[in-house]
């Protein structure tokens, strides 16, 4: 049975008996003006097989890699060899004085045990003054460092930048615990050198394997309680001992290899021209555009083809790669070739952070820290973050607690940023997050795991973030914001209360790894959200509305200019309306097997106001 009326706002309705009572809003999609096309289009993009050249490209989605927990260095009575460092003999002060010698003889103890074989090192207990301009450095193999809850505080000081501890190459199974890690944010001299001295750390992770940071608290620093990097190294000798090769358009030309590693004409691809020694690059490498903000400005698929040789230039393995992940060079394999799925490489970046005409990629090997376990910490009352997570592979980061970092912009308890595209295989479950401006924003990165978390206030996807899980987290205040390019991402079985929405395509950005001629459009699918709970959720709005199997209590959806997609499949609504800002174009709107009522008309100029 079907009952067409017509509404005092313009619009039909089709209610259908069905399953459950449904309501449909079946309208036509006028054409966009050029200016507002979407590379987004609906039609194209709800099937789940829209994948391939109409959506820039080949496209591959790697299954999350996760670490292997717990470490080996969670069980302590395996490490027998204990070390207490001998404050006398080193100079080391645990009253909270001597900065200077105290550093250097924390280092020189350090250096001691390692020497001695130890693999169980204690601090006794007591607060230890760290230089800002000497760190204690953790360059340890197969060791637990028990600070025995000892402190250490850094030193009063002027300077932009510092780190209380840094972890480095070298460092291997090793294990941080038990202590506090202590800035100088409230006697910090802000005045004296200009700048926003916002880049003091407690943690700084700047490279290692198979670590382990539990029961620390990192607090009061000027900057971040921990952060994290790309590169794995300190200084510029040590970046450009990692970055095997620099490749220049020059060095490319039209065309493509046979499955057996010969050249082969193709209008399609581009090609290197002559092959690229990797016997030098450890085994492994990356390939990408190492420099700006990352991104694809110039190769822009994320897919890549690289053809392997021996010494005298026999084939020996083609492998399709993806840029900025590890590439496992075969055995022996001396030389590579490069295919890129594009007929064309423009002296043009396709976005910002590219420098024209100059490079276009590097093979490099970088070696940022690497199957990292971090739990059962606290981040608290840092000036800037809880957590700076700048690069890094594999963590598990779980069960720990940001609170109060705020004090400088951006004032959030975790921000996953400068690293872009080398942040890969992150696990983020079971944090709690209290009395930060906001909790968490994910500007970048690709295959990412979020389980399990307590947000109290801001939640933020960025369009760059690519294949992630966002699942069984709860939301319960500030704004959440779901924003994408590739549309590649798994969202459900979440909760939201006391908050507001916004799921967005991003029409600008275009740092996405989809390949695209000037002004083609190409098709992604859109964000799909399935078995969510959204309870006084003041106001949805953006490109999509797409939910499934979802309840809905007191939530409002407005559809405005940008909203593309209204679609609702097996979904309860209770005291949810949909609205209509002033003059948005016609929508096709669809519900199907939903329980309850969805009301309907005009957005309210209170409404439109809401936070």
């Amino acid at each position: 049975m079907k009952i067409r009326t017509e509404c005092g706002f313009g619009r039909k309705i089709v209610c259908q008996a069905i399953l459950f009572p449904a309501i449909a809003f079946a309208m036509h999609q006028p054409a966009l003006d050029a200016a507002e096309k979407f590379d987004w289009m609906p039609a194209e993009s709800l099937s789940d097989n829209a994948r391939g050249e109409d959506i820039g490209g080949e496209q591959i989605f790697p299954e999350i890699t996760v670490t292997k927990t717990p470490k080996a260095t969670a069980d302590i009575s395996k490490f027998t060899r204990e070390y207490v460092i001998d404050l006398k003999k080193f100079g080391i002060s645990n009253e909270c004085k001597n900065a200077v010698e105290t550093s250097k003889g924390i280092n020189q103890a350090l250096q001691d045990a390692k020497t001695a074989g130890a693999n169980r090192i204690v601090f006794p207990k007591g607060t230890y003054l760290i230089s800002e301009t000497d760190p204690v450095v953790l360059d340890h193999k197969d060791t637990i460092i028990d600070l025995n809850g000892a402190t250490l505080q850094i030193n009063t000081n002027g300077l932009q930048k510092y780190a209380v501890v840094q972890i480095v190459q070298g460092a291997e199974n090793l294990r941080l615990t038990n202590g506090t890690i202590r800035g100088d944010k409230d006697t910090h001299d802000y005045k004296t050198e200009k700048g926003t001295h916002e880049w003091g750390a407690g943690i700084s992770f700047i490279s290692g394997r198979n670590l382990e940071v539990d029961h620390i608290l990192s607090c009061n620093m000027t900057g971040d309680g921990v952060s994290s990097g790309t590169s794995g190294t300190r200084t510029r000798a040590e970046l450009l001992a990692t970055i095997f090769h620099t490749i220049h358009a020059r060095a490319m030309e039209q065309g493509a290899f046979s499955e057996k590693g010969d050249k082969v004409d193709s209008k399609e691809k581009m090609r290197s021209i002559k092959p690229y020694d990797v016997t030098k690059c450890g085994g492994e490498f990356e390939f990408g555009y190492m420099g700006g903000y990352l991104g694809y400005p110039f190769i822009k698929g994320r897919v890549y083809q690289a053809y392997f040789y021996g010494p005298d230039m026999k084939f020996v393995e083609k492998k399709k790669c993806l840029q900025y992940r590890k590439v496992q060079i075969p055995e022996g394999a001396n030389f590579l070739n490069l295919e890129f799925n594009q007929p064309e490489i423009s002296d043009e970046p396709a976005h910002a952070g590219a420098a024209k005409g100059e490079w276009i990629g590097r093979i490099n090997n970088f070696k940022p820290s690497t199957d990292v376990h971090f739990h059962h910490n606290q981040m608290s009352q840092n000036r800037r973050l809880g957590m700076a997570f700048c690069g890094g592979q594999k963590w598990v980061i779980e069960d720990n607690l940001f609170d109060s970092n705020k004090g400088t912009s951006p004032g959030y308890g975790v921000d996953f940023e400068d690293g872009w595209e080398l942040m890969q295989d992150i696990v983020f479950r079971n944090n709690k997050f209290k009395g930060n401006p906001g909790d968490l924003v994910v500007c970048a990165g690709s295959e990412l795991l979020f389980e399990g978390n307590e947000f109290e206030k801001n939640m933020v996807f960025h369009a760059r973030a690519h294949n992630y899980t966002f699942r069984k987290n709860k939301v319960t205040g500030g704004i959440v914001a779901y924003t994408t390019r590739t549309g590649v991402a798994k969202i459900h079985d979440n909760s939201y209360e006391n908050c507001t929405m916004s799921i967005n395509f991003d029409t600008k950005a275009v740092a996405d790894g989809l390949i695209r001629k000037p002004g083609q459009s190409v098709s992604t699918p859109p964000l799909k959200l399935e078995n969510e709970t959204l309870l006084n959720v003041k106001k949805v709005t953006g490109t999509y509305f797409n939910f499934f199997n979802s309840k809905m209590t007191n939530v409002h959806f407005i559809a405005d200019k940008e909203t593309r997609l209204i679609n609702f499949k097996d979904c309860e609504f209770i005291g949810t309306s949909l609205q209509y800002a002033k003059d948005v174009p016609e929508l096709a709107v669809k519900t199907e097997n939903c329980k309850g009522r969805l009301e309907s008309g005009p957005v309210s100029e209170a409404r439109k106001k809401a936070p």
